[in-house]
């Protein structure tokens, strides 16, 4: 083996090395995401049930008091007239003894007064009323055996250790000043079908590297897609995302999944300055100063296969109006009749469509205020792309021949002043 050899294969195993040491940097990292959610989760389940706990003994505890003091108070209640009929009882008892006691003197020629006998002689036959036994309280404890077989069965399955989150990120794509966020369930595809809603959040910043930033997240979707393009963010800005999900038949989340980190170095979708129109929003919003005006194109060619830009119209008129994409190589030399040639895919306000300059047969719905309009365009083979248009739940889908490297401007023209648009 020369020198040379030596070298190569000194600099393969550099190289070998460089990858051991990434793996194991990996390694080190899943051993501490193990042994960290492994001590949060049994934090979790010692203070979960050392406060259920407490709170059923306390709840337990209530309710024994409140039966035992419902059942003194039924006592108390129903003693009290039974106890004043038992004092008239004991004392009829008395007098009566006593006049037997007399009668028993006056025969044996004891000196009685015949009067006072005679006198009490005369109450008796007059008895109190006593309640039948059927009438009087018949105190008890009862409870549904059921019930109680239900709280058991309950508490015995209360909770489950979760070994991951049953949906997690799988992909997130740059987009002009956004991020497509998608997700998928990772255990068990056929309960795809059992889900009632999906639920996505979003924080500023890394969480994996900060901790606390994890109070930041808070929701941009709920729904059934398993998709969502997160709009409106900052070029070059970490955010970070979560999922969950809603299964058929329960009313609480899953766990979040792995927290996924990512940012877009594309910048939003913008409008290039222009003399003729007055530009706020960050470039976003524009509308016409004068009734003839300049062709309104996008900040540089921003968009292509991938992407979608939507044009919402904030003002409208009754003149004519159009929004569309053009070829890069077409911002030279823009002039209103060049948007019905080739290389433009147009819509005017009255809903028409204009593909390369030819009129298509499919009518789109008239601009009307706060109506949105939205390009897709998706890659069909080396030749040409798929442009797709919606618009108030109308969809039209026409095969573009561009080719897909392309990078296209997206363009708004107005006849009047007071037109106003916005793109995103």
């Amino acid at each position: 083996m020369d020198k040379s050899e030596v070298l190569e294969t000194l600099k393969a195993a550099n190289l070998y090395l460089n990858h051991l040491n990434c793996l194991e940097g990996e390694l080190e990292n899943a051993l501490e995401q193990i042994d960290t959610t492994f001590r949060n989760t049994e934090k979790n389940i010692s203070e979960t049930f050392s406060n259920l706990k407490d709170e059923l003994m306390y709840i337990l505890k209530k309710r024994e008091k409140f039966l035992l003091d419902k059942a003194k108070k039924t006592e108390s209640e129903s003693l009290a007239p039974l106890q004043e009929c038992r004092c008239i009882i004991l004392n009829k008892i008395e007098s009566t003894n006593k006049l037997i006691k007399i009668g028993n003197s006056i025969i044996d020629g004891v000196n009685e007064s015949v009067d006072t006998f005679v006198t009490n002689a005369s109450k008796l036959g007059s008895l109190p009323e006593v309640p039948d036994l059927k009438e009087v309280p018949y105190l008890s404890f009862h409870y549904e055996q059921s019930s109680e077989v239900e709280v058991k069965d309950i508490l015995s399955q209360f909770g489950y250790v979760c070994r991951i989150a049953p949906i997690q990120v799988t992909d997130l794509s740059e987009k002009p000043g956004a991020l497509l966020i998608e997700w998928r369930n990772v255990e068990i595809e056929e309960r795809m079908t059992d889900i009632q809603e999906f639920r996505l959040q979003r924080a500023f910043g890394d969480v994996v590297k900060d901790k606390h930033l994890v109070a930041n997240f808070k929701d941009c979707y709920k729904g059934l897609d398993t998709q969502f393009l997160v709009k409106d963010l900052l070029a070059r800005q970490p955010y970070s995302f979560r999922v969950c999900c809603k299964f058929e038949g329960t009313s609480e989340w899953s766990p979040w999944s792995l927290p996924q980190v990512s940012s877009t170095s594309l910048k939003h979708f913008s409008w290039k300055p222009n003399e003729d129109y007055i530009i706020s929003n960050e470039n976003r919003i524009a509308a016409p100063k004068k009734s003839v005006s300049k062709i309104l194109i996008s900040d540089g060619a921003q968009f292509s296969v991938g992407h979608s830009v939507e044009f919402t119209f904030l003002e409208v008129d009754s003149s004519e109006a159009l929004v569309g994409l053009i070829w890069d190589n077409l911002q030279n030399d823009m002039e209103i009749s060049n948007l019905m040639a080739e290389g433009c895919f147009v819509v005017n306000s009255n809903g028409k469509i204009y593909v390369d300059g030819s009129e298509k047969s499919t009518v789109l719905p008239n601009f009307t205020k706060g109506l949105k309009v939205c390009f897709t365009c998706d890659l069909v083979n080396n030749q040409k792309v798929r442009v797709n248009i919606d618009s108030n739940e109308k969809r039209v889908t026409y095969d573009w021949p561009v080719n897909p490297d392309s990078k296209m401007l997206f363009v708004a023209h107005f006849c009047s002043n007071k037109w106003k648009i916005m793109v995103e």
